[in-house]
């Protein structure tokens, strides 16, 4: 019976274990997520704004900023990777 109950918690601390690893996970993703959509959000407004002040009406505005916010997230994607990439052929 004691080697069944060792069993027992030995395999509840693995899965309690993988449920935190897993619980981490999520957090670390959903916050580059969040810093990601700041990042998008501040971009669009300010993009927004200045379609605005060159005399565009609204749901032009918003069309285009959303274009050109997704286009800027894009390149700022692509430099962040090319860097990771250099970096790591570098270290090579």
């Amino acid at each position: 019976i004691s080697v069944m109950m060792v069993v027992i918690c030995h395999h509840i601390f693995k899965t309690m274990y993988g449920l935190m690893i897993l619980e981490h996970i999520k957090v670390k993703i959903s916050m580059a997520r969040h810093l990601w959509d700041i990042e998008f959000d501040r971009v669009y407004k300010e993009i927004l704004r200045e379609y605005i002040d060159d005399g565009y009406d609204i749901a032009e505005a918003k069309t285009l900023s959303k274009k050109d916010t997704k286009e800027i997230m894009q390149e700022q994607l692509d430099f962040v990777e090319e860097l990771y990439d250099n970096t790591l052929n570098d270290l090579d």
